[in-house]
């Protein structure tokens, strides 16, 4: 009888497992290095888990994280109506955007830029090249500030129930001063002030329109050299206003107001 002849059986191998497809996340532009690693470190990306960094792209430094294409790009509009992933999301951009602007001049980007791959991001930033080199111009050395004034309250009076034509149109009348005021020459006089320190003064934020008491917002790009004037003149119109008004000033912030904001390429 022939001798058995044994044959091993290799199991065929798995396929190696895909790694989940990925997108690129853009903060920003600068036109040095600016940070370095040490800096980000402790500093994580927009998704809460990818790390940043930094590409070089057509003679500029593109600052990104590499995160979920399902996440950031596929189901972004999903994930928007998510107002908990919305605002973790939003606040760790903007944790990453004010990190880079403490070491260099940026143009920040607005949440939700992204792109497929390195090709798409450096050919979108070649062709923007003229666009970028103005906003640099614009914005180098500078900062951003947010300026508000507030009503005070006034001592209340009692609510009577309208009952006649007369006090309908008392009532209203009140309201039409109310609105007046706004463009009362005290905030003309304070917006030239304004004008007159800044290098560029753009309309505020609409979230803040809904409050009933504010009667100012304007946003301000601003010389670092000139904190200390724009300080001065808030405290100046503060003591002006005392019992009238009350005036709020925020910043420095990366100057997103100032700058041309892309589209995702793709």
């Amino acid at each position: 009888m022939a001798a058995g002849v044994k044959v091993n059986r290799l199991a065929k191998s798995a396929p190696p497992a895909q790694l989940p497809a990925t997108v690129l996340h853009l903060y920003g532009l600068t036109q040095s290095p600016g940070p370095s690693a040490e800096l980000f470190r402790n500093l994580k990306g927009v998704d809460g888990a990818a790390s940043v960094e930094s590409l070089a792209c057509a003679g500029l430094i593109c600052w990104i994280s590499r995160v979920s294409e399902a996440d950031f790009a596929r189901d972004l509009a999903k994930n928007m109506q998510d107002l908990d992933w919305l605002a973790a999301a939003t606040t760790r951009h903007q944790q990453v955007v004010s990190a880079i602007a403490q070491a260099a001049d940026i143009l920040p980007a607005r949440f939700g830029i992204e792109f497929l791959n390195e090709k798409s991001l450096g050919s979108h930033i070649e062709n923007r090249e003229a666009v970028l080199k103005a906003d640099f111009n614009r914005i180098r050395g500078k900062e951003e500030w947010g300026v508000k004034v507030f009503a005070l309250p006034i001592v209340p009076v009692p609510k009577k129930t309208i009952r006649t034509g007369k006090e309908y149109l008392q009532a209203k009348s009140a309201l039409t001063r109310r609105a007046a005021d706004r463009a009362s020459p005290e905030l003309l006089d304070f917006t030239k002030a304004l004008q007159s320190i800044a290098d560029g003064v753009a309309e505020g934020g609409k979230f803040a329109a809904a409050r009933r008491d504010l009667e100012f917002h304007k946003t301000l790009l601003l010389k670092r050299a000139d904190r200390k004037r724009l300080e001065s003149l808030v405290r100046s119109y503060s003591r002006k206003w005392k019992n009238k008004r009350r005036v709020e000033c925020t910043g420095p912030w990366p100057p997103f107001s100032f700058v041309s904001q892309p589209d995702s390429s793709g």
